[in-house]
């Protein structure tokens, strides 16, 4: 005869055993997979080995050499393509260089790009979006506009000089700031989107490439920038790596991709006075008019020494960004490590990520933040969606508020957020949840304590104010 309870045994069994086998798949998942899928699919750089232009300079020249770089460039590009070569030396540029397709700008060991410094050589304005709105403002030292097959390479340095006179408008630019925010919120045509005066000045980009497709910049070194470093814009096929970025002025993230798909960024070195990596979409009305996500992006192997985040997406990601993985990356000091930030104007979302393997020292703020109440906000009624995230593998030394924190808002909660082997030696305040549903935390210990699998969200929001 069978036992009574068999039926209700072998049910229990069979859930047992798909609980194992859901675990078991869960740890065999390898993110790194899905990244590499992306990477395959990423349309690469290639320049023919004729035509190549090389130019010396005399070492102890102090004159222009923007011209002569120019040409070189144009004519290459004319001609077919192929690599302008930088010999070892310095070149006094005295105004932007323009990217043209099928360039490869190479920079030999010890040659050294030094930008004048100087607002008005960077005029006449050029169209641009700065902080994710479109606008005419002066031009990046290296600028491009719908250029395909280009490159800058090399181990060679350019200098941007951007604390020589730039840096300053960064305490003056408040007023005209607020006047282009407006503007991006009323859609004015593009053309009546300029500065009122010469005094305004939006601090330009030190790279910036707009409209462009296969992009590679490699093994170069990037010093102070007048504002974000590396900013690629409406771009698709962009590879960055083993750049080092050294740069500490105000707003000087490292790279910026804005509204820009099948992205690898990998073995770079982040020395900046801002965010290290932050992914961007637009900002607002303007942002959400465009309405062009950044998609596809890989970050992987690099060293953050960022004097602000580490990695972020936002707070300009009204757009949206999706498909993002990020992975053996090192944070030193920052205020946050891990960064996820928007606020009730943006609109847009940020969905599909995976975090792996990183690795942080000290943060001011938290180590993993999310915030929907971002610096900035102007009363719109426009919320973001978070939705499906993987944490996993974050070991970290100490924070000096939050290890976790979780802000969302009550009409639009962030969800399906899964945080696994989550490790802090020590933080002031384990965790902060609001307005969340379907956080998973497995595996988290702060402060030597195991946190509960379903933690319980908090009753009230936080104005959390470390930014």
């Amino acid at each position: 005869m069978k036992h009574p309870f068999t039926p209700l045994l072998m049910a229990l069994l069979a859930a047992a055993t798909l609980t194992s086998c859901k675990k078991q798949a869960a740890d065999a998942y390898d993110m790194r997979q899905e990244a590499e899928q992306i990477v395959a699919q990423i349309a690469t750089t290639a320049f023919p080995t004729a035509g190549i232009v090389v130019i010396c300079p005399d070492s102890t020249s102090t004159v222009d050499a923007r011209a002569l770089i120019q040409h070189a460039i144009d004519s290459c590009s004319t001609s077919g393509g192929g690599r302008v070569v930088l010999g070892s030396g310095t070149y006094h540029i005295r105004g932007p260089i323009v990217m043209k397709s099928d360039v490869n700008l190479h920079l030999s060991k010890g040659a050294y790009m030094q930008f004048s410094g100087h607002a008005a050589d960077f005029l006449p304005e050029v169209y641009t979006r700065w902080e994710g709105t479109e606008t005419f403002a002066h031009s990046p030292m290296i600028y491009a506009l719908h250029a395909v097959n280009i490159a800058i390479t090399g181990e060679g340095t350019i200098d941007a000089q951007g604390g020589l006179e730039f840096a300053p408008y960064s305490d003056t630019e408040l007023d005209y700031r607020e006047r282009l925010r407006e503007m991006g919120n009323q859609a004015p045509p593009l053309y009546e989107r300029r500065p009122f005066s010469a005094d305004e000045v939006f601090r330009p980009e030190c790279i910036q490439f707009i409209g462009c497709s296969r992009i590679l910049i490699e093994d170069v070194t990037i010093r102070n920038s007048p504002f974000w470093t590396i900013h690629p814009v409406y771009c698709d096929n962009l590879i960055v790596r083993r750049v080092t970025i050294d740069s500490h002025y105000p707003n000087n993230d490292g790279c910026d991709p804005e509204s820009t798909s099948n992205v690898l960024i990998e073995h770079c070195t982040f020395r900046t006075g801002d965010d290290a990596v932050a992914i961007k979409s637009g900002r607002d009305t303007d942002g959400r008019r465009v309405g062009r996500s950044s998609k596809n992006i890989v970050i992987r192997h690099c060293l953050f020494h960022s004097e602000c985040n580490g990695l972020c997406i936002g707070s300009e990601m009204s757009g949206g960004a999706e498909n993002v993985y990020m992975h053996d990356i090192e944070v030193e000091h920052v205020k946050n490590a891990i960064y996820f930030k928007s606020n009730r104007d943006r609109g847009g979302y940020i969905r599909n990520v995976r975090v792996c393997d990183i690795e942080v020292g000290h943060t001011d703020g938290a180590i993993l933040r999310f915030e929907t109440n971002y610096q900035g906000y102007r009363g719109g009624t426009f919320p973001s969606l978070y939705e499906d995230f993987l944490i996993r593998n974050v070991r970290a030394r100490e924070s000096d508020n939050y290890a976790i924190f979780m802000d969302g808002l009550p009409e639009m909660p962030m969800r399906d957020i899964t945080i696994e082997n989550f490790t802090v030696e020590r933080a002031a305040t384990p965790y902060h949840l609001y307005a969340t549903e379907g956080v998973v935390m497995r595996n988290v210990v702060i402060n030597g304590e195991t946190l509960s699998e379903t933690p319980a969200n908090d009753a009230e929001p936080i104005q959390f104010a470390i930014y």
